[in-house]
């Protein structure tokens, strides 16, 4: 079993990741439709967290997480202990309810940092899970049916979902991923759709935090942009790229007025009886009404519970429950750990979750475009858990913290995929490539004429998950082929006769590689540009 779960657990953890969609879906059917208090989404999700806790701790062995662990164990006593004395006990189930969901993304992070070496997630995976919260949202919308994104007054759809805040959360989290994508892709029909599909849904949905998380990624792509732009003197594109960006925003511009996200804003200022939106900034109780949602209120009063508490639950935690009633959470997840698990409790989650944060950005990999925009979506976390909430303390939102944040960092051992013939024995394509104990080498054996749907699979799951991805095959006079391989993916089986343009060979930037210096040399006559791209892999 132990030698199963080893060999399979990163496919496990990517399907657990692919199935938040649904895993969510039945959350709120749970609590709208069956008024369950206990969400299958927490069942679900903390019986994945003890499946990695056991993966850790008895496949891989791991010791490094024990120390907090135990720190854990021993403050969730102390934790149950105050509200057992000083709560007389009552909702006790809500609060270990509340104490688990809350430190589910410490436990989880410290987990799985400690077998970062076996995790493998690729930048696809992340994709294919933002298109199916979109369209998971888009088709209940268009029929219809579905829950609202506000109980009253406000407009909004939200599919099937629960939590506006955690489903906002996600979908701008996985922004900057979704440009990443974009950026590599040279397929315009899929990325038009996917933008498309992408602006209806978050303007649907009606919240502000997806749409100022999308001008928050705009914004830092485009200073990478000029950066790029004016370090190669290429002032005609940035001109071109900023008329291009003044036509998105005048068309975005137009189509708001007809959006649930402006009906909202105009509900909302009629309601506070604001002429004009420069009033707002001149006074504290719209500010706080307006820009905060209320939750300034929401922390006044927590503060003040928190305040007629004795020292011990200033320690530990007042909890989640004012005498019988679950309190109004701020909101905003720093002080909402705070209060709720007192200053021990504080010091406990962001001692273990600053310190992975350090070892993390220690062993951060080379900056370059797609960790750029890595560091937007963590840079978004740290922002959208402050002003907005329910993104470090909802494990359907922390999942996907801890997953960008271990894409950050830098592997002991560079990761190479090698893909050949499903004919080639693996044990003699392990050969091409000199000095292997120094990589973690995977090889992948696919047949010649491999399917659409195989295809598909691949891309999904493989996608620049490798440092680099090497593709061999035979060249020869009857079946003449041109191999691409890719610094990181794209790895493409392409007949000489099914090349209808030159530009394909002349202009790619991944590396080739050919079985002998005499079939490079062949190639390299015909196209001497791809001289420095090519390459001839050890057969000794």
């Amino acid at each position: 079993m132990n030698a199963w779960i080893k060999k399979n657990f990163n496919t496990i953890l990517i399907i657990f990741i692919l199935l938040q969609p649904i895993i969510d879906i039945l959350t709120g059917i749970a609590i709208h439709v069956w008024q369950m208090n206990l969400t299958i989404g927490i069942i679900i999700r903390m019986i994945f967290l003890l499946f990695v806790l056991y993966s850790v701790l008895f496949v891989y062995k791991k010791k490094f997480p024990l120390p907090y662990y135990i720190v854990f164990i021993i403050y969730s006593i102390l934790y149950i202990i105050g509200i057992i004395l000083y709560k007389d006990g009552v909702g006790l189930f809500q609060e270990i309810q509340g104490l688990c969901r809350i430190f589910y993304f410490p436990t989880i992070l410290i987990a799985l940092y400690s077998i970062k070496e076996e995790i493998k997630i690729s930048f696809m995976t992340l994709m294919v899970l933002l298109i199916t919260y979109l369209l998971a949202i888009l088709v209940p919308n268009c029929l219809n049916i579905g829950f609202k994104t506000y109980e009253i007054t406000k407009a909004g759809t939200l599919g099937f979902f629960n939590s506006a805040n955690e489903i906002s959360g996600i979908i701008s989290l996985l922004t900057p991923i979704m440009i990443i994508i974009f950026v590599n892709s040279k397929k315009i029909i899929p990325i038009i759709l996917t933008a498309i599909l992408y602006l209806i849904v978050i303007l649907q949905i009606g919240t502000k935090t997806p749409l100022l998380s999308l001008g928050i990624t705009i914004f830092f792509t485009y200073i990478w942009f000029i950066y790029q732009e004016l370090t190669k003197k290429r002032l005609k594109r940035i001109g071109v790229s900023l008329l291009i960006l003044i036509i998105g925003i005048g068309i975005i511009l137009t189509i708001l007025p007809r959006t649930n996200f402006y009906k909202n804003i105009k509900t909302h200022l009629d309601f506070l009886e604001v002429d004009n939106i420069t009033e707002i900034f001149q006074d504290e109780h719209l500010i706080d009404h307006f820009i905060f949602s209320e939750r300034l209120t929401f922390l006044n009063n927590r503060k003040e519970t928190y305040q007629t508490g004795n020292t011990y639950q200033k320690l530990f935690g007042i909890g989640y429950l004012k005498q019988t009633e679950q309190e109004k959470a701020v909101e905003m997840d720093y002080f909402d750990i705070y209060y709720s698990h007192g200053l021990f409790g504080f010091i406990i989650y962001f001692a273990s979750y600053g310190s992975i944060f350090y070892f993390i950005m220690k062993r951060r990999k080379d900056l370059d475009f797609t960790q750029y925009m890595l560091y937007i979506s963590i840079l978004l976390s740290i922002f959208l858990s402050f002003f907005t909430g329910h993104i470090i303390t909802s494990p359907a939102v922390s999942i996907l913290v801890t997953i960008l944040l271990l894409l950050l960092m830098k592997q002991e051992k560079p990761r190479i995929l090698l893909i050949g013939e499903n004919k080639e024995p693996s044990s003699i394509l392990k050969n091409k490539i000199k000095k292997k104990n120094q990589a973690e080498l995977t090889i992948l054996l696919i047949d010649k004429d491999i399917s659409w749907i195989k295809q598909l699979y691949y891309q999904v799951i493989t996608y620049k998950m490798y440092d680099k991805s090497y593709c061999y095959q035979n060249y020869d006079k009857q079946k003449e082929k041109v191999l691409r391989l890719s610094s990181v993916d794209n790895y493409i089986y392409m007949d000489k006769t099914n090349i209808k343009n030159k530009y394909i060979i002349e202009n790619i930037t991944p590396r080739l590689c050919f079985k002998n210096k005499k079939e490079r040399e062949e190639f390299v006559k015909k196209y001497p540009k791809q001289k420095e791209n090519s390459l001839v892999l050890d057969t000794k």
